[in-house]
């Protein structure tokens, strides 16, 4: 595995072992709810910064869901409908730019990849449908996306925000070449740290389980492989 996402990143550093079975072993988890949401948001913006109506484009939003049940024609239009994309404040810019880039100058450097939903002169956007906001700066997401767009076009500084739509609500922060370095060196680390766990097991495929190894949190509340790791790992599985 050379090439990773913040998205894989974190859950490697939530849980090794949900990371293993997703990433590695290549078990689907079902669409959840928050994840089918996020995804019809980010399409029914998307198209309505690019001109399209209001109405089509949360038509398009439900269809990204791939009609999930609990992805509803109201909310999805009502989130969409926050996003600051219109009226005399709106944000412009550049939708949804893919980027794929080296962490380092190393030759056999892991990449990082990822879409940042909007890219403006010397700014970024994430949208979030959280129903809990939190700060910019509590994750590195946002740092490791300004630190590629920096990379990639060449600018010094850039304004990182959060946009939670349920609340209207912004957390934005300037990313120096400082705070976007520690995002970086978060990542590469992880990277190579995975990249180094992955040749041991190949190399000794008995020693997976004590590599990827479960990380018990409130997280495991939500985790299709809850049980699994249960069983494999607790202290109590030889009764069960």
């Amino acid at each position: 595995m050379n090439v990773f996402s913040f998205s894989r990143l974190s859950l490697y550093e939530t849980c090794p072992y949900r990371f293993y079975q997703k990433y590695v072993e290549g078990y689907e988890e079902p669409s959840s709810l928050p994840l089918a949401l996020g995804k019809g948001v980010h399409k029914s913006i998307e198209d309505k910064m690019n001109g399209v109506p209001h109405n089509e484009a949360v038509a398009n939003g439900i269809v990204e869901a791939d009609f999930h049940p609990e992805v509803t024609v109201q909310e999805l239009s009502s989130l969409t409908w926050n996003a600051p994309v219109h009226g005399k404040n709106k944000i412009q810019g550049e939708t949804e730019i893919y980027f794929k880039i080296p962490l380092s100058d190393e030759d056999d450097a892991p990449m990082i990849q990822g879409y940042i939903d909007v890219v403006g002169k010397n700014f970024i956007v994430d949208w979030k449908s959280n129903r809990v906001p939190y700060n910019v700066r509590d994750n590195h997401q946002i740092g490791l996306y300004a630190w590629a767009i920096s990379k990639l076009r060449n600018i010094p500084e850039v304004n990182g925000s959060l946009y939670f739509l349920r609340f209207k609500k912004e957390s934005s922060f300037t990313y120096t070449h400082k705070e976007m370095e520690e995002a970086r060196l978060w990542a590469l680390y992880l990277s190579k740290e995975i990249q180094g766990k992955l040749s041991m097991v190949k190399a000794i495929p008995d020693l997976k389980d004590d590599l990827f190894h479960d990380k018990p949190s409130y997280f495991c509340s939500h985790c299709p492989f809850a049980v699994e790791c249960f069983k494999k790992f607790s202290p109590y599985s030889m009764y069960i």
